[in-house]
């Protein structure tokens, strides 16, 4: 039993003769007096009566089975086991409310929300957490991305698999430890290697698609170039011009993939142009679409791509790449590019980016003294 709104409408719900029976009381305070009202009878009748509410379900139930001579015989089935424990809904609930109180970001919060209500409860069901499997849960929703497309029409890259199972990952590792579950159907699951992805845009093609492209778009990649962001509601799309040092002309950016803080410093001729785009803000955001925040960018980016003619398969995360390798071939320190980035360790820059260090190994080679 119990009173509850569906459509603004007050609602009943209780049972008789073992079937649940929902019954409406109408919009407002007279629709929720009444469902209140019948509410109580409900209570009061089952009182008095001592009738259950809900079915009494016998642990062993008989099932008819019909003989030649129609004898009707009861074959007794042993009762199936009921799971019991938290389901996939109610652990990703109690997931965000940690993320809320941990102090994650508004957009890293919502991101995380879309992603389970979008890519994962459909593909995975609600199902209850404890009975999950790598084999016969984890796999099928690797196998179920790896045959779809995405948004773009092309199919879903590895990385983007790899960091889906990761956020279930946590997810399963956070109920864990709050002792919401026992097992973590993603444990052991070896992660398919990631290509590396050679960006094939030069600074050049990135003028080109700037000049094909909507307004706010062409802004937000120059935004992504000059601070060198992560494209996406953790980094670009997420500073605010609050977070501005003008005086001092450089950003504090807190990235959520490392959970760091970092300050860049703003190239005094940029730094003027985000004065002059401050003053079009509506809700404080760097990058605003129409006076609100931005989401996601990707289709305009690519539709900016198509219409400049560039041939070469390219994406946003590429102006982060052209970055750092234009700071590098122009001789800049490896640990400070590595600090600009954001990067954990100064061994995932140069794992990435050495190679763009013109004439660095030559250097090295050249150091040597001679034997003979």
């Amino acid at each position: 039993m119990g009173v509850y709104q569906r459509d603004e409408r007050w609602m009943v719900y209780f049972w008789e003769n073992g079937k649940r029976h929902d019954r409406s009381f109408g919009k407002g305070e007279a629709g929720h007096a009444k469902a209140v009202a019948f509410d109580e009878s409900v209570k009061n009748k089952k009182s008095n009566t001592g009738n259950a509410v809900q079915p009494v379900v016998s642990s062993v139930q008989p099932v008819p089975v019909y003989m030649p001579a129609q004898v009707v015989v009861q074959q007794w089935v042993p009762p199936q086991p009921v799971q019991h424990g938290i389901t996939l809904v109610e652990l990703a609930e109690k997931f965000v409310d940690h993320l809320k109180a941990s102090g994650s970001s508004e957009r890293h919060i919502q991101s995380v929300s879309t992603h389970f209500k979008n890519q994962f409860l459909p593909v995975l069901g609600n199902k209850i957490v404890d009975s999950m499997s790598y084999a016969n849960d984890i796999m099928p929703f690797i196998r179920h991305y790896q045959d779809a497309k995405s948004q773009t029409g092309k199919p879903v890259a590895m990385i983007t698999i790899n960091r889906y199972t990761d956020y279930l990952n946590a997810m399963f590792n956070f109920g864990i430890t709050m002792g919401l579950c026992s097992v973590n159907p993603v444990k052991g699951r070896k992660k398919t290697k990631e290509r590396p992805r050679e960006v094939q845009i030069n600074l050049k093609d990135v003028k080109k698609i700037m000049e094909h492209a909507d307004k706010h778009v062409a802004w937000a990649m120059e935004v992504c170039f000059n601070l060198g962001l992560r494209p996406g509601v953790s980094e670009l799309f997420a500073i605010k011009y609050s977070q501005i040092d003008w005086a001092k002309g450089t950003i504090k950016v807190y990235a959520s993939k490392t959970k760091t803080y970092r300050t860049i410093p703003i190239a005094p001729d940029f730094l003027k142009k985000l004065k002059a785009k401050q003053k079009e803000t509506k809700q404080g955001y760097v990058v605003e679409y129409h006076g609100k925040p931005v989401e996601r960018m990707n289709k305009a980016y690519q539709a900016a791509v198509e219409r400049a003619g560039i041939k070469v398969p390219t994406r946003m995360y590429d102006l982060r790449h052209l970055y750092a390798t234009t700071m590098l071939t122009n001789g800049a320190d490896l640990a400070a590019v590595s600090k600009l980035m954001g990067h954990s360790t100064i061994t995932m820059t140069a794992d990435t980016y050495y190679q763009y260090m013109v004439g660095e190994k030559e250097r090295a080679v050249g150091l040597l003294p001679s034997l003979g």
